[in-house]
């Protein structure tokens, strides 16, 4: 007879301690076993098999003349496992009670958690590096324009004040007048507009007080003028000019009153693309010759993809891959088949993903150039599938990858619609303290509750969802595209698995 021990629900981070062992009657007794490891472990006793998350234990009612074997294995790593019998124990601690296995896995926590610090550290280089083009970009910039929006402010200030000492002679010279108040005003707020916008991250403090608030004080005095102006008219007895001039400079000035608002915003967002555009973005540089050429990479290997882009901007590397980010120049394009191909779809995201969709399809055709290009020059071209997964994920064939995608979206969905979070499986794995998992990412963007959460999003599945998701692992989405479409064109390609290492050696 099995019992089943209950464990109270802990808020994330906060493990509670092992429990006590349970005393069964004549006969028996509850053996404990206790997770203190940093990771999630299996317990097995009789084919009955138990999660314990760190800080955690369950407990086995066990007969004290029992021979039987109780089993642990890493949940993350099953090959690290261990075994010992049951004997008359009250309490079993997975780092002591089981051999080495203890060790091994503690070694596999340590390298993990040092791969969790080396991607954060990764991660801050490159937002230093990011920050750093942000204010190189800032440097450069500032000076030339804001020196020639400031100038072009006090021109048309200086307009406007003209304006206003002139008396109109008749209703023609009225309306030029009321005419050019209008234009000035227009040029001197875009001028302002354009001077405050990058007097705002001039470098240092004191110019760029100077630079934003002398562009604001013109657009306030050019306002002032503009009163003036009409006003003068309106006494030499052209009344019509309130309406002429009055009323579009007030329409203006709140325009120009909303714009400059958000204008801080707006300059930081065109920044940062300007910068992404020369950083993030990347549309591949084949080069010539017969060596290797990375025609195929899974993203979420983010820092090894970022040391990937620069060794081949430095000329290092001969790469055909494309990432064209969201607020990049070609983010959300889409581009019609060519006729010849004979495949049907409005555009490209059909046969790659089976529907349209909003990051476009440019980048697949600036792909297939450069797989023809690599493929001109010989080169031998490189797949690289995902780390113990060479040869992995692959759809059928390129007929087939619009719809396979489709029914992959459709299985997911049902994790990121809450279906499975709302689910007994994961209420019950909430209980007994998945919280306590790491969520730190490592080198491959996965953290250690982002990993349990998917075993257990798997098993949750139907039988057949769960082989389909199964064998898609190994290639990203974009991924399985493009190998089938080497395969379609009969271009010869070299599996490769991601080593993290070789990629990451030469940045650390």
């Amino acid at each position: 007879m099995v019992s089943t021990a209950v464990v109270p629900v802990a808020l994330p981070g906060e493990c509670e301690g092992p429990e006590p062992a349970v005393s069964c009657g004549h006969g028996s007794y509850g053996m404990v076993v206790e997770n203190n490891l940093g990771t999630a472990i299996e317990v097995e006793l009789d084919k009955e098999v138990k999660v314990l998350y760190p800080g955690k234990s369950c407990s086995f009612d066990i007969t004290r003349a029992s021979e039987k074997l109780i089993k642990v294995h890493c949940r993350d790593d099953p090959s690290i496992c261990g075994t010992r019998q049951v004997e008359d124990i009250s309490t079993l601690r997975a780092s002591e009670s089981f051999g080495s296995f203890g060790g091994e896995v503690a070694d596999f926590v340590q390298k993990e958690q040092q791969q969790v610090e080396q991607e954060k550290s990764l991660l801050q280089k490159r937002k230093d590096r990011m920050e750093a083009f942000l204010e190189k970009e800032r440097r450069e910039n500032a000076f030339c324009v804001l020196a020639g929006s400031l100038s072009c402010t006090a021109l048309f200030f200086g307009l406007l004040v003209l304006w206003s000492c002139l008396d109109p002679q008749d209703e023609v010279s009225a309306l030029l007048l009321s005419l050019g108040v209008v234009l000035s005003l227009a040029a001197l707020s875009w001028c302002s507009w354009m001077a405050q916008g990058f007097g705002r991250k001039y470098p240092g403090p004191r110019r760029k007080k100077l630079a934003y608030h002398g562009s604001f004080g013109c657009s306030v005095l050019g306002g002032l003028a503009v009163t003036i102006a009409i006003v003068r008219y309106v006494l030499a007895g052209f009344w019509w000019t309130v309406l002429a001039a009055g009323l579009p400079c007030c329409c203006l000035s709140i325009v120009m009153c909303m714009a400059n608002w958000d204008s801080f915003g707006m300059w930081e967002i065109i920044q940062k693309e300007s910068v992404s555009e020369r950083t993030i973005v990347f549309r591949g540089k084949v080069l010539p010759g017969t060596g290797k050429c990375v025609c195929s990479w899974p993203g979420k290997y983010e820092s090894a993809w970022d040391a990937l882009v620069t060794d081949c901007r430095r000329g290092n590397i001969s790469a055909a891959v494309v990432f064209l980010p969201e607020g990049s120049e070609d983010y959300g394009r889409h581009d019609p088949i060519p006729e010849n191909e004979k495949i049907p779809g409005t555009c490209w995201c059909v046969p790659l993903y089976g529907e349209p969709k909003k990051w476009g399809c440019h980048w697949w055709t600036k792909w297939i150039a450069n797989i023809e290009k690599a493929h001109e020059e010989g080169a031998e071209i490189e797949v690289y599938f995902f780390k113990g997964m060479k040869g992995r994920g692959k759809v059928r064939d390129f007929s087939t990858a619009g719809k396979e995608n489709l029914r992959r979206e459709a299985i997911q969905e049902k994790q990121e619609k809450k279906d499975f979070l709302q689910s007994q499986a994961f209420s019950e794995a909430c209980h007994q303290g998945i919280e306590c998992l790491s969520t730190e990412p490592r080198e491959d963007s996965s953290s250690q509750y982002s990993r349990e959460v998917r075993r257990l999003f798997l098993a949750w599945l139907p039988e057949e969802e769960r082989h389909f998701m199964e064998a898609s692992e190994g290639l990203g989405n974009s991924q399985k595209a493009e190998v089938a479409w080497l395969e379609r064109k009969g271009y010869a390609y070299t599996e490769v698995e991601v080593d993290i290492f070789q990629w990451l050696q030469q940045r650390m």
